[in-house]
This record gives C-alpha cells, structure tokens and sequence, in this order.
C-alpha cells in the first residue's frame, strides 16, 4: 500500500508522542493513499501553523499479519460512532494498530462537530452524511504498525503565497504541478523525485509560477507539452 502524509514540519522518524488527541480515529500518525490530499493536508497545517515549509512525504505500507486493524469501507453509524468516541476523548480508545477509513473533509466535519454541540441529532447528522463524498485516511497507532513504514521519498513543495487578482493561487499551483510532474513520470518510466526535480530546473515551471503568464489556466497535458518543447 502506497501512503502519502502531508506536513509543515521535516522530519526523518515518526514520532507518536507528537501526535494531537481528539482526532478521528485517535491518537496517530495519519496517512492517505491520495496524493493531493496530502498535500492539501500539508498546505493547511503550513497555513495555520508556519513551520519549516509544505513536504509531502511517500510510504510503503506493508503490515504483517499480526498487525490488528480496523476498516470502514464507507460512511456508516459505526464510522460516525467510532469518530465520535475519538473525538470527544483525549485517551485512545481502541487497541487497533492501524484504521482505514473515509476522512472527514470541511463538510463533515462541520455535521460532527455540529452533533456534537447539540445542533443536529443523530439522525439528522447520518442524513446529511450519507450523501457526502469522502476521502480516505490512514491512521497508525502504535510502534509496531509505524515500523512497517518504509520512507520512499519525500519533497519540499513551493509554498511562497502566489496571487492572482487578489486570489490566492497558491494551493491551486501545487496541484497543477503535481499532475504535471505525474504525466512526465508515466511518459519517461522515471521514478517521481527525479521527475519532480527535472520539472522544477525547467524554464517552463518558472513561466508557470508567474501568474501573469497565464501558464496556470491551461491543462496538465499543454504544461506538459510546452515542458517538453522546452526540452
């Protein structure tokens, strides 16, 4: 299984102790198998918090069978249970060494913590949720499930606020250029790193950080084709 974490901090070990309570499947290191919403989770926490940069770190996870852990395949009573218990606790409370589960995007979020202050009962909440579309998240809880991390590689992406007709199009950029350097590592059969490197050294990654260029409004597929006429 390939994991993505998004963070504002650098870092080489996993650090447990350093993870915050009241999350949604407690206390742990979170993971998500979708590159961009990592990185979105990365952009956030710079946002909120500054740090040392946005780093978008990549993982193998590949969990022994005497590992105990805990799946939800979709929104359901017990997913919403299970996050409520997490949230509205500072303990762990479950002995699960890794959980699987949709994640709770701005949209849900705003129902749970919404049940939780009284505004919805549950059944209200359960309708406005069965219709949301979720992520996923993977969350690791204890030592031993962090030690089947293996570290593929990570990066420092640009996080300078760039804007546009007083927009921030910051985040925007970053995942144009993800997409951008995706389509070059399919093409060359080249691992992402070097893909990414090679598109940050180009003439044309520069054109597209000016957002006067208009470079930013075209598709992946024309970035991608200028990238190459570049080259």
């Amino acid at each position: 299984m390939i994991l993505y974490h998004g963070s504002n901090q650098d870092f080489n070990n996993i650090d447990l102790s350093k993870s915050k309570d009241r999350r949604d499947f407690g206390k742990g290191f979170y993971t998500t198998t979708i590159r961009e919403q990592a990185l979105q989770w990365g952009y956030n926490i710079y946002q909120r918090f500054g740090g040392d940069g946005i780093y978008l770190y990549e993982f193998e996870f590949s969990p022994s069978a005497d590992l105990i852990s805990k799946h939800f395949p979709n929104i359901s009573d017990d997913w919403f249970d299970f996050i409520l218990s997490n949230r509205t606790s500072n303990a762990l409370n479950h002995n699960f060494d890794f959980v699987q589960g949709p994640v709770a995007d701005d949209k849900i979020v705003f129902t749970i913590t919404g049940f939780i202050d009284g505004l919805y009962s549950k059944d209200e909440a359960m309708q406005r949720l069965r219709y949301s579309k979720a992520n996923d998240q993977v969350s690791l809880h204890t030592q031993k499930a962090v030690s089947q991390l293996n570290l593929r590689g990570k990066r420092k992406t640009p996080h300078d606020k760039i804007m546009y007709n007083g927009q921030d199009i910051t985040f925007f950029l970053a995942q144009k250029i993800e997409h951008v350097v995706s389509l070059i590592t399919e093409r060359e059969k080249i691992s992402f790193d070097s893909a990414y490197n090679a598109f940050l050294n180009s003439r044309t990654y520069k054109t597209l950080q000016s957002p006067l260029s208009m470079l930013w409004t075209e598709s992946a597929e024309f970035i991608a084709g200028e990238y190459y006429q570049e080259k």
